[in-house]
Parts: C-alpha cells; structure tokens; sequence
C-alpha cells in the first residue's frame, strides 16, 4: 500500500511517502542539530517542541509534493527514543489515520534502520532483502550486528557501554568540535595521519559476550590523549592543531576496525549472501571504503544505504511499516502507545535474545 511513513524518535522530524513496492516517492527531514548544539547533545524537551512545529509543515509539503490523498497506510516510529518525541509523532500519526479511516502501524525504530540498505533514492523500487544477511547497525544509540534470517532480525553481539555514534559525539564535545560530532570527525580525520596514535583493545572477559562492542575506554584514553596536546576546549575548532588531527585520524581509524572485527566469525558461522550496515555512522566515509574493501577481499556484496537514509529518517520507517502490514500487524490508532527503551514487540530467540519479526 502507497505508505506515509513518520519519524520523530530523537530530534529530527521526518516524513516520508513510498509506493507499494518501496519506490520513495517523496522523503524530507527536519534536522534540530542548530537548536541542540550550543547544548553538545540533545535536549528532549526542545525536541518535542520542534517536531509539534515540525510535522505540519512536513505533511503540508509532502501533500503539495506529491500529494496524500492516495495514502493508504500510516507508519510512525514508536520506539525506542525520547518519549516526548515519540509521543509527539504517535500522536500525530494516530490522529492523522483516524482521521482519514486509514490503517496505522507502529514500528520499532531498529527495523526502519534494518531495511534501509534495501532503499533507493534514484526511484527505482525496494531491494528485496537477502535471506539470510548481517547487518551491522551502528548509530548514537546502537552498535550491534544482527542476522536478518527467515523473516526475522536477530541481534548476535551488542556494545558493552558507548555506542560508537555516541564516542564520536563526546569526543567531539570535549575538544569543542560541536554537535553532532561524527561529521566533524569525519571531515578533519581525512587531513590527519591515522597510524600516528594506537589504542589498546577492550579486553571482555564474558565468554558468551567474546564478539561484542566496547568504546568507553576509547573515548576516556581519546580525551586525556587531547588535553596533554592542546588546551580544551580548542580555541579555533576550524583549524585545530595538527597533533589533534592525527588524534582524529587513528581514533576513527579504530573506531572502524574495531566495528569490523566480529564480521570475520559472524560470517563464517552464519554464512550470509551480503553484508549491510546502517544507522548514522553508516555515513562516515572511512567505514563506508574499509567496509567495501572488506567485502571485495572476501568475495561478498557489502550493501549500505544512501549516506541521506543512514540518519534517522521516514522513508525506513515507512518501508518496514509496509512489512508490517502484509503480515496484518496493525494497530488501533485510538490506543497506540510510545515506548521509550525496550523493544516492544519481539519473541524470544536463542540464549533469550530478543527476535524482531521484521522481513
């Protein structure tokens, strides 16, 4: 079904509209980064308030675009996030489709990211999804490596503490890069000498937990690094110490190898036919090239979104809405609910993990 999709589960406002077949026909974000960065982060209750200002106006130019009067489903992310935020948009996208008499359907924002490597922008219709595929999910809140396996994600590691998206946000904030901090890492490690600095690898005593992420240390040894180079905050951001760069340079340089180190295992006891990745720091350039470097050596199809699709945004959401509904997973928008932090829908898997029935 023609699909209005509907993001709003940190702080930036998205809609988007996409054909029965996953065709994006229309896609817009809203960012907040101008209104969070004199804070370093966001702030939830500045982000509620930009996306009640926010979605009318998204769905006034998504009507004037490419029309909404042929809409037949509504998708909205309802968690996890902020629950400000999130009750903002489920509000929203609840009293839009009660309004029309339009079926509603709510959606976990991990499965919006799962399905974008399978999304064009070029017009072109939905990739269908390979069975089974592994998906690295890397983002602000989320690091982790998930099977995408006979119609359902399953997650196979996790990160300890600190997402990757996270590291990169309060780096940047410590040395007075701003925020967000990824592109601005991305953009000053291209001028630095990654093979300057090298950092010590978390050690995880777990057995079980042998393949997960941890990117605390990283950041404290990161930090400390920086204050015995420069004074910080740095005095001119735009033209840091060549020091710093080369700091930069080999953070992200580890950063990157550190998120491909479990592809190796992960391939070998899954076997998948492709390798994905998504979710905001799917966009850094370097972990983008390393990744399809990786892919080619070991003679498999390494897939990613659009660098616009890899932030938050309505076309995901609208897209895993859509697969929803063919399974009849719908929702009754008069008591549709926001969750802020636990998947809200999921069946048990091996070792108690967590399913998502998203495919």
């Amino acid at each position: 079904m023609r699909t209005l999709g509907i993001e709003t589960s940190c702080d930036e406002s998205a809609v988007a509209v996409l054909e029965g077949n996953g065709r994006v026909r229309f896609n817009i974000i809203s960012s907040q980064a101008s209104a969070h960065a004199p804070y370093l982060g966001v702030v939830p209750e500045l982000a509620a308030r930009h996306h009640l200002e926010a979605l009318p106006r998204l769905l006034a130019e998504a009507d004037r675009r490419v029309g909404l009067a042929s809409v037949e489903l509504v998708a909205v992310t309802r968690g996890p996030g902020l629950i400000g935020s999130l009750l903002v948009g489920t509000c929203f996208a609840s009293a839009y489709a009660w309004g029309r008499g339009l079926p509603l359907v709510g959606v976990d924002h991990l499965e919006g990211h799962l399905v974008s490597p399978f999304l064009h922008l070029d017009g072109t219709p939905a990739r269908e999804a390979a069975d089974p595929a592994l998906t690295l999910v890397v983002s602000g809140g989320h690091s982790s490596c998930f099977l995408l396996a006979g119609g359902q994600a399953r997650p196979l590691n996790r990160t300890r503490d600190d997402a990757a998206g996270e590291v990169f946000d309060k780096v940047a904030a410590a040395l007075g890069l701003g925020y967000p901090g990824g592109p601005v890492v991305d953009r000053l490690a291209g001028r630095g000498d990654p093979a300057r600095f090298t950092f010590t690898e978390p050690r995880i005593k777990d057995p079980a937990g042998a393949l997960d992420y941890s990117f605390s240390g990283l950041k404290t040894t990161v930090i400390r690094t920086a204050q015995t180079l420069a004074t910080l905050p740095l005095p001119d951001p735009e033209r840091p110490p060549q020091e710093i760069i080369d700091l930069l340079a080999s953070f992200q340089r580890t950063i990157v190898e550190w998120l491909l180190a479990p592809l190796e295992e992960l391939m070998a006891r899954h076997n998948p036919k492709l390798i994905a990745a998504s979710g905001g720091v799917a966009g850094n350039r370097e972990l983008r090239m390393r990744l399809a470097t990786w892919g080619e050596r070991r003679g498999i199809e390494v897939l990613v979104p659009p660098v616009a699709l890899t932030t938050d945004n309505a076309a995901m959401i609208a897209r895993a809405g859509q697969l929803r509904a063919t399974r009849g997973e719908l929702d009754d928008p008069r008591t549709l609910r926001a969750f802020a932090r636990a998947p809200w829908k999921t069946s048990g898997g091996p070792g108690g993990k967590p399913v998502f029935p998203i495919l």
